[in-house]
């Protein structure tokens, strides 16, 4: 109550939700911060393998570009190895780039246009609005389903998904080729 008797609306809470958003090529996306258990450089990496040993915990390699078709730069300054893990699995990507960590409403989360039909409805949690650009929420269900299965860590590294997020004949780099 105010101090004249009258009720005082309170605002209702709106759920937010915390992203890194990294690059991957000319690509951004959204990782949930749930997931991301650390970030290592490529000097802290050590030696190159298939699988990363972080404080006696093992984190498989993904290979997230080469599966959605994504050409990344070699190792600069800014590349980077993600931990990921939920539920008691692990897995590491390497990006570019990390461009930071946002905390944004749930409700500015664009669904996913029309154009994602099929199964990679259940690849993206959906758009999120970066800079002057468009991150891809990846779902981390689908990041990290099939955990430790395959030689090729989280996913049969051989299996490249259908869809791509960039086109090489994108000059502007902005959008997404489907």
């Amino acid at each position: 109550m105010s101090l004249r008797g009258h009720r005082v609306g309170t605002a209702a809470h709106v759920a937010s939700k915390r992203f890194l958003i990294v690059g991957i090529g000319r690509q951004l996306f959204a990782l949930s911060a749930e997931l991301v258990q650390g970030l290592l450089t490529i000097e802290e990496r050590g030696f190159v393998s298939a699988t990363l040993t972080v404080q006696g915990q093992e984190y498989p390699s993904l290979d997230l570009g080469g599966q959605l078709g994504l050409a990344q730069a070699g190792d600069g300054q800014e590349t980077r190895m993600v931990l990921l893990a939920q539920a008691g699995i692990r897995a590491h990507i390497r990006v570019d780039r990390v461009h930071g960590l946002v905390e944004i409403e749930q409700t500015h989360v664009l669904p996913l246009p029309c154009q994602f039909r099929n199964e990679e409805r259940n690849w993206y949690v959906g758009l999120i609005l970066y800079g002057d650009g468009v991150a891809v929420g990846l779902d981390s269900g689908w990041l990290l389903s099939g955990g430790m299965q395959g030689q090729g860590g989280l996913q049969d590294q051989r299996q490249r998904l259908p869809l791509r997020l960039s086109d090489a004949s994108d000059t502007l780099g902005k959008g997404i080729a489907c």
